[in-house]
């Protein structure tokens, strides 16, 4: 089968040549363009949803600490109680030393 070279059918197929040079040159606007309406439209979306935050263990480190300082405080008020009955046990035995001992005195020399 031969082709026709003639004028009318070389015609005809410009208008179809034409329709997909045009949609070839128009595709990267057309996609520019959308591109920018779906950013446009994901942020309005990340503007009206909150923030999640997420889930860390640092609660629980807090927690540990506060259990840390509670065990301190009650060992250290234990040490100050055992040092305070000592104290008065060691007051009425140490009554027969001299006044001045574990005393610090200010003179410049």
């Amino acid at each position: 089968m031969s082709v026709d070279p003639t004028l009318p059918v070389v015609i005809a197929q410009l208008g179809h040549a034409e329709r997909v040079v045009h949609e070839a040159q128009a595709h990267p606007e057309m996609a520019q363009s959308a591109a920018q309406q779906a950013a446009a439209e994901a942020l309005r979306h990340d503007r009206s949803q909150v923030q999640k935050t997420d889930e860390s263990g640092k609660s629980a480190m807090v927690d540990e600490r506060e259990r840390n300082r509670q065990q301190r405080r009650a060992l250290l008020l234990a040490r100050r109680k055992a040092r305070a009955a000592e104290g008065e046990d060691a007051d009425a035995s140490d009554s027969d030393d001299d006044p001045w001992s574990g005393n610090i005195l200010d003179i410049k020399v």
